[in-house]
Order: structure tokens, then C-alpha cells, then sequence
């Protein structure tokens, strides 16, 4: 089949069951913003479109799972109990991709019953030829393709709306698109979640709480990957470990976390309880690593500085770490933001897990920053989700444990490290070279400038920005002008017709009256757009 005719077809089920589950009404729910209160079962129709169109909609419904700046609270529950669980594909299909990315000899056996059976892959029990039990995850013939369409329709789709609605625009629906489609490259690609194993599995190595597989190599390829296999099961509210083991298991677990968005800048980004096992020998194993957060330092270190200042209830302090890690433009209102943050962070200081629902201080700064048009990079939404995720798998080990008390140590760790980073001689040396070396052109510059103006050749340019809205207002006001003008001629041609022919000059008027009347509906239905 062609690809034009793959996406033709897919776009007609994409529409038909975006008609059945309502999603135009949605959309203009949603558009009313997160704050104003949503129809349940307006949310289970959109979880369940998503499931039943599929893999790249799953991811879609994730993703937005992270954003309680863009969707109202029930969607947000409704889209955290996505289920990425498909019926298993034959084993008999798989095969023959197995055994030609790594060989037929290379196991002893494999089971021809899945553990797990997700859209991108499945999961196999298998024995090596030596004998160590071991996984085999499998990428689904033919996902890449389909993933590939799929996106292809999300970005038009996105296009379009970007460029007909202002909301959209705030809404960053592009942005969104690409962050789905880097995503989805990730979990599609198995050699890079191979090496994403890897890394953290060195970096959660130091404890004897935490347990990552290890990737079997050289059994590696894009489509399968081979790891070791570990017994367990999911972390649940009677997991029998007596209170102090559990206890310890939580904090670690939650500090492991913390440190990988502090310490890092490599995180674990999709810790739900799938993807985390109370192994037999009572240790929690992380698993499935398709999905990793990166930050760059500088981020990094003002995210420390973010949660330690949240833990310590300063306000201000809060504020300004999210402003400096935002795009803030011309129509934000940032004194209004920290206002409301003072007003709104003493809720969460002092109260222990239990009392606190999962991610909602940051759930709230998100949605406050959208509030006043400041713009918080996709990371933050990711990081937001991932230490809830994380705190609610440590909730039901430990209900008492104080996620606020950890953050606060962990994060203050952070900040003095990273002092004493700055002052190691190689770094302050480097530091006060990149500060002196602009200072030390400025004599020079001084002379040019003067020479300029002595000779009178100085010239200064001015470089507008933020003229979107002021572009869009001129060629709107133009085009009903012009419109305007033609309806006018129009009557005033009628009237001349009149006395030669009544027939026409009763159709001018027709059509004068037309013209008129569609431009006062689309002045009065969209002001300000073109």
C-alpha cells in the first residue's frame, strides 16, 4: 500500500472514531482552560479514542498526562490510567525477527507467552544457550510505519491549528508534536534504550536498594533487545515487607529520583508502577528505560535550586527560579505570578506525604505560569511527572514518609556541591577568564565608537520583535477594508443598474447584502483574526 493511500485510510479512523468519542466537544472543552471543571465522561471518551487508535495516540494521551497547565484535573486522572496493553501478536510472527537479529542458536529456549505485551513491543521469557534466564523484548513488526503516519497527521493537524487560533499558539501544539515524535524515535529505537539501561543502572549502582537489569550484549539490535530477567512483582498496598524495610526501600527509591533530576540531569522518566517491581529478594527493580529525561546543566541546577527553595516555603524564591527557566514575553505578567505563588505555596509546607496529592504544588505552578502567559520549558512538565509518579510508588510503601523533608536534604547537597565545584581552581580559573575577556575589549570598543561618531558614521539599528499581534490587527483591518470598499461599489453599481436593468441590479443587491452580512458574522465571531 502507498503512502498516501496508508494516510488517507488512517485518516479517515482517526475521524471516524474522533466522531464517535466527541472530540470536537472536548477540544472545546479543553480550550476553556485547565481551571474551569470538565465532564468525567467527557475524559473517559478521550482516554478510551486514544487507546483504541493506538500506539502513537497512547503516547499522545502520556504526554498530555504531564501538562496540568493545559488540561483540567479529571482529564489528567483519566489520561494517568492509559493503558499501553494490546492483545499479544503470535509468537510465530516474532520469531523470525528474533532469529534474524541475533540468531537462531543464540537461546535454549524462549516462551511462546508474552510477560508483557505493549503496541511498540513485546516481552519473552527465554534461556540463553549457558543457561541465565533472561528477557527478550521485541519490537512489533510494521510500528515504525505506522508511528511515522501517524505523526505526519498530528503535525498537520497541529499546522493548521497554530495558524488559525491564538490559543493554539499559546498551547505550543508544534512543540508538543515534536516532543511525541522524540518520544516515540526513543521507545522505537532498542540500541538507545539499551545504552539508557545502562546509564542508569551506573548511576542507581551504588545502593543496595535499587536494582536495574543488566543488558545481555551483544544481543542488542534496533528491533531486539536481550536482558537479564528478574523476578518480581508490582509494588502494591499489601507488598508484606515489615515497616522498617519498607520504610527504607521508599526513601531510597524517592532519593534516587530526586538525585537523578538534581545530580544527574539524567532521569528515569516514566517510573509508573509497571515499570517498578518489588524483586523477590526485597529490592525495588526499575525497568523499561524507552523513555529517559535529559537537562542540560545550567537547567539542572536551577531545578536544585527550584525544589530546595520549594521545600523551604520561600516564595519569591520559587518565582524567580521559574521565571529564569521560562520564556517570558511582552504580555506576561510576572508580578501578577509571583503574587499568586505566594499566596498559593504555604499550602504544601510541613505536611507529609499522605496529605498531599501527587505532583500538585508543581501541577499548580504549571498552571499558573500559563495563567500569566509564562511559558515553562516541556521539561519541567516532565520532571513534574516523573517525581510524582515517583511519590506515589513511594506512598504505598511508606504512607508517613515526608517528600519535602527529602527534597530539602537532597537538594541542598546539590547546591553545596556545585559551590564547591565552582571554586576548584580549574573552573574559577576558566569562570574569571570568560568574565575578563569582554572587559578587556571594551577600551577598544570605546575608541571605535568614538571614532565613529567623531566622523560622523555612527549608525544604530533597531530591530522590532513581538510585532505578531500587531501584523495580524493591520492585515485584518486591511482585508474588511477592502471588503467594505467592494460592497460599497457593489451598491452603488446596483443603484446605477437600476435604471437600466432591474434584474441585475436587484442581484447586485443580493449579493452586496451577502458579502455584508458574512462579514459582520466573522467580525462578530472571530475579532481580531484575519
Amino acid at each position: 500500500m502507498g503512502v498516501g493511500r496508508r494516510r488517507l485510510r488512517r485518516a479517515l479512523e482517526v475521524t471516524r472514531v474522533a466522531r464517535r468519542a466527541h472530540v470536537l466537544r472536548v477540544l472545546r472543552e479543553l480550550r476553556a482552560g485547565p481551571d474551569r471543571e470538565a465532564a468525567p465522561e467527557r475524559a473517559r471518551e478521550f482516554r478510551s479514542a486514544l487507546e483504541e487508535l493506538g500506539t502513537t495516540f497512547v503516547k499522545l494521551g502520556q504526554i498530555l498526562s504531564s501538562r496540568p497547565d493545559l488540561l483540567p484535573d479529571v482529564y489528567i486522572e483519566e489520561l494517568e490510567r492509559l493503558v499501553d496493553d494490546v492483545p499479544p501478536l503470535s509468537f510465530d510472527e516474532l520469531r523470525p525477527v528474533i532469529e534474524g537479529e541475533v540468531g537462531a542458536g543464540t537461546f535454549a529456549e524462549i516462551g511462546a507467552e508474552p510477560l508483557a505485551a505493549a503496541s511498540v513491543a513485546q516481552i519473552h521469557p527465554a534461556l540463553l544457550a549457558d543457561g541465565r534466564e533472561v528477557v527478550v523484548k521485541v519490537r512489533r513488526p510494521g510500528i515504525q510505519e505506522q508511528v511515522r503516519v501517524d505523526l505526519d497527521l498530528l503535525r498537520s493537524a497541529a499546522g493548521l491549528a497554530e495558524e488559525h487560533s491564538e490559543a493554539a499558539r499559546l498551547l505550543q501544539l508544534e512543540p508538543l508534536v515534536d516532543e511525541l515524535e522524540a518520544h516515540l524515535s526513543a521507545e522505537l529505537d532498542l540500541v538507545q534504550e539499551a545504552s539508557n539501561t545502562e546509564l542508569i543502572r551506573s548511576i542507581v549502582a551504588e545502593g543496595d536498594h535499587l536494582v536495574v537489569p543488566e543488558v545481555i550484549r551483544p544481543w542488542v539490535t534496533e528491533r531486539v533487545l536481550v536482558l537479564e530477567r528478574i523476578h518480581g512483582q508490582k509494588v502494591e498496598q499489601g507488598h508484606g515487607l515489615d515497616r522498617e524495610r519498607a520504610a527504607e526501600l521508599a526513601q531510597a527509591f524517592f532519593h534516587a529520583y530526586v538525585r537523578q533530576v538534581t545530580v544527574w540531569g539524567v532521569y528515569h522518566a516514566d517510573p509508573h508502577r509497571g515499570n517498578v517491581f518489588l524483586t523477590d529478594d526485597g529490592r525495588l527493580a526499575l525497568l523499561d528505560f524507552g523513555l529517559i529525561g535529559r537537562l542540560a546543566d545550567d537547567v539542572r541546577r536551577r531545578l536544585a535550586l527550584l525544589l530546595l527553595a520549594l521545600a523551604q516555603n520561600r516564595a519569591d524564591d520559587v518565582a524567580d527560579s521559574l521565571i529564569s527557566l521560562s520564556l517570558v514575553r511582552a504580555e506576561a505578567d510576572p508580578a501578577g505570578f509571583v503574587h499568586e505563588v505566594r499566596r498559593k505555596l504555604p499550602r504544601y509546607h510541613w505536611r507529609p506525604l499522605a496529605g498531599i496529592a501527587a505532583g500538585q504544588a508543581l501541577a499548580d505552578l504549571q498552571r499558573l505560569a500559563l495563567r500569566y502567559r509564562i511559558q515553562l520549558p516541556t521539561s519541567f512538565a516532565l520532571v513534574g511527572k516523573t517525581l510524582a509518579q515517583a511519590d506515589a510508588i513511594a506512598r504505598t510503601l511508606d504512607p508517613e514518609l515526608d517528600p519535602i523533608e527529602l527534597i530539602e536534604e537532597d537538594a541542598l547537597d546539590v547546591v553545596l556541591s556545585e559551590f564547591g565545584r565552582t571554586l576548584e581552581p580549574n573552573r574559577l580559573l576558566a569562570g574569571l577568564f570568560m568574565q575578563a575577556e569582554p572587559l578587556a575589549r571594551v577600551p577598544r570598543q570605546l575608541g571605535q565608537i568614538a571614532t565613529k561618531l567623531d566622523s560622523g558614521t555612527l549608525k544604530i539599528g533597531i530591530a522590532p520583535k513581538e510585532l505578531a499581534g500587531l501584523d495580524r490587527v493591520l492585515r485584518s483591518t486591511a482585508n474588511r477594508l477592502g471588503v467594505a470598499l467592494v460592497v460599497v461599489g457593489l451598491l452603488v453599481s446596483s443603484a446605477l443598474m437600476a435604471r437600466v436593468n432591474d434584474a441585475v441590479a436587484l442581484a447586485g443587491f443580493a449579493v452586496s447584502a451577502a458579502i455584508a452580512l458574512y462579514l459582520v458574522w466573522k467580525i462578530l465571531r472571530t475579532p481580531g483574526e484575519v
